[in-house]
């Protein structure tokens, strides 16, 4: 993310991050991701008002310019107990079911062209549940891009 800003590639206020707990990013980082105009919002944000409503916020936040939206979910937003097998478990983190709500909600609500699903290593988690979450990731776009086509085409999105 910092070497694409700082190569000019793409700006700072085209990137928002959601579920930052932590201590990470340090107070360097997070003046430097300010400076850049960088967004976020931190679990504390979502255990305060709800994902579905920093979920509103981020969407219109991600509007804001973007026409288009590339989405990249960083499996370690998830709870370790969820996703282990993960280079930088932090405990606090998203439990599934608000992982696949965000990610149905943006792509229903926005243009995404594009989604990646980063940070999994299977060799950490022998019960595969990283593995399966992040699949489930996957698993949620296609459906909601095939459910916002379907409406979008006049039909019942379950028919």
């Amino acid at each position: 993310m910092r070497r694409l800003i700082e190569s000019g590639a793409v700006r700072g206020d085209r990137f928002l991050q959601i579920g930052l707990r932590g201590y990470w990013p340090e107070p360097e980082t997070l003046a430097w991701m300010a400076e850049e105009g960088m967004r976020w919002h931190l679990m504390d944000e979502i255990w305060r008002l709800g994902i579905s409503e920093v979920m509103r916020r981020a969407i219109a936040e991600a509007l804001d310019g973007p026409e288009f939206i590339y989405l990249s979910v960083d499996i370690d937003v998830l709870d370790p107990g969820f996703a282990p097998g993960t280079g930088t478990p932090e405990p606090g983190g998203l439990n599934p079911a608000d992982l696949l709500r965000a990610i149905r909600e943006v792509t229903l609500d926005t243009t995404v062209v594009a989604m990646d699903v980063v940070e999994v290593a299977p060799a950490l988690d022998p019960a595969e549940l990283t593995a399966q979450n992040a699949n489930r990731c996957i698993l949620e776009l296609i459906s909601a891009s095939a459910a916002k086509r379907r409406q979008a085409q006049g039909l019942h999105p379950a028919s």
